[in-house]
């Protein structure tokens, strides 16, 4: 098992799309075709849409828009020399063309440099999430800004193809059993690399803002993750027996003896009559639970295991939601 390398998925692009989807854009043509309106050789006209149009898979899967005289027109100039991420730009090509995806293609082939193209699977690999489909564009290519210099690939485009060939990988059990693929495959499933905690980044970026309290975030990780689910609502109990301790303290005007874990402090409040009995015992099982999942290792466990589990931190998180409700009223 090695580090995954995200580089060496470049030479299979063209590979792997054409057993994927049936091939891919002839970006050598396109590039070399739009050089000249990237370097103020010529101007951009309807001849350089055209030049998309023709391509034999373009029309299949993007359909270019009919645009006016005025909107041709105010494109003339805005592909010389583009600068890395130029939100302005950006949001005037949306503007005309209102598809990130076909003005992300005309970018790629106009300055593959600093542009890629922005497409549903690479998306989906990356959890780009943003207000606004320019935003999210924006967000991508900071992206593949990372990743082009944590894997040294040289254009901002050869990061998003080799990107795309990961998600083929990813996505067809036919095409990573290619012996030439499989251990790229395993090598990216099983080790750390800078795409899953850039997935793991933009998919979190708000979670915690929308989710102030540590129940809502369990039950945020219930379906998909039960073990994170049940240390969150462990936080959350931990939280309500100390706000408990602090408050019988404060109340009664005196030093309890310092507890050394919690069952000892749910004895301790049981006896003080801050929790009742039955209170005591369910706070105490949910405790449990909250220790098979910071101690058990369920990297490999079986679906029925999952479920077990998940049914427990299910019950958990209900019962800790009604009882800070009940301590409130």
């Amino acid at each position: 098992m090695g580090k995954f390398d995200l580089k060496v998925l470049l030479p299979y692009y063209q590979e792997v799309a054409v057993l994927k989807y049936g091939g891919t854009l002839d970006f050598d043509r396109l590039e070399r075709s739009m050089e000249p309106v990237r370097l103020g050789q010529e101007e951009f006209s309807y001849q350089h849409l055209e030049m998309l149009k023709r391509d034999n898979l373009f029309p299949a899967w993007w359909k270019l828009p009919e645009l006016t005289r005025p909107e041709l027109e105010a494109l003339k100039d805005v592909f010389r020399n583009p600068q890395p991420g130029d939100q302005n730009l950006v949001q005037k090509l949306f503007d005309i063309f209102k598809n990130i995806e076909i003005l992300s293609c005309l970018l790629r082939v106009i300055c593959p440099q600093h542009y890629g193209i922005y497409s549903a699977p690479v998306e989906n690999l990356l959890s780009i999430k943003a207000e606004t489909p320019v935003k999210k564009y924006l967000v991508y290519l900071e992206n593949l800004a990372e990743l082009q210099e944590e894997y040294g690939l040289e254009r901002i485009a050869d990061v998003d193809m080799a990107l795309f060939a990961l998600c083929c990988l990813l996505a067809e059990g036919y095409i990573r059993q290619n012996p030439d693929y499989r251990q790229i495959y395993l090598d990216y499933l099983e080790q750390p690399n800078l795409i899953k905690r850039i997935s793991a980044r933009n998919a979190l970026r708000n979670i915690r803002q929308e989710n102030i309290y540590y129940l809502d975030l369990a039950e945020s990780f219930l379906e998909t993750d039960p073990e994170i689910a049940g240390i969150l609502a462990g936080k959350e109990l931990e939280c309500l027996v100390n706000d408990l301790w602090e408050n019988e303290k404060k109340r009664a005007g005196y030093k309890p003896y310092k507890t050394s874990n919690m069952p000892e402090k749910l004895e301790e409040l049981a006896f003080r009559k801050v929790i009742g009995d039955q209170e005591k015992e369910d706070l105490q099982e949910w405790w449990n639970i909250r220790n098979d999942c910071v101690h058990l290792n369920l990297s490999e466990a079986s679906e029925p295991e999952l479920k077990v589990l998940r049914d427990r931190v299910s019950e958990m998180i209900l019962g800790l939601a009604d009882l800070k409700a009940r301590i409130k009223t």
